[in-house]
């Protein structure tokens, strides 16, 4: 079975992950230009990562951070290249325009 085509076998993240078409997040970024003060923690890592707080039912950021830490192993089949600090993850919350997503 080609896990290309079928999603047996992949966590569900990745696969609602694997919908979004990541060259249309990084024209949104470049036209919002999100990504502008950001060294690391681009849009589409921001994107799948409140993904996964959605996912995962979290009520804070310190849940958000410590789970993505604990399995960061299986968020690399989400594409995930940077897993925020908390501090991270808050300013982009309070900073980044909301046009984006």
């Amino acid at each position: 079975m080609n896990q290309g085509t079928h999603f047996s076998g992949q966590p569900i993240l990745a696969q609602i992950v694997k919908l979004i078409p990541h060259a249309e997040v990084q024209r949104l970024a470049h036209r919002y230009r999100s990504d502008r003060y950001y060294k690391k923690f681009k849009t589409y890592d921001h994107v799948v990562t409140m993904l996964y707080a959605i996912f995962s039912r979290c009520t804070s950021i310190r849940e958000v951070v410590t789970g993505m830490l604990a399995c960061e192993n299986r968020l690399k089949h989400a594409n995930v290249h940077c897993i925020p600090r908390r501090s991270t993850l808050s300013d982009a919350n309070c900073r980044r325009d909301f046009e984006v997503f």
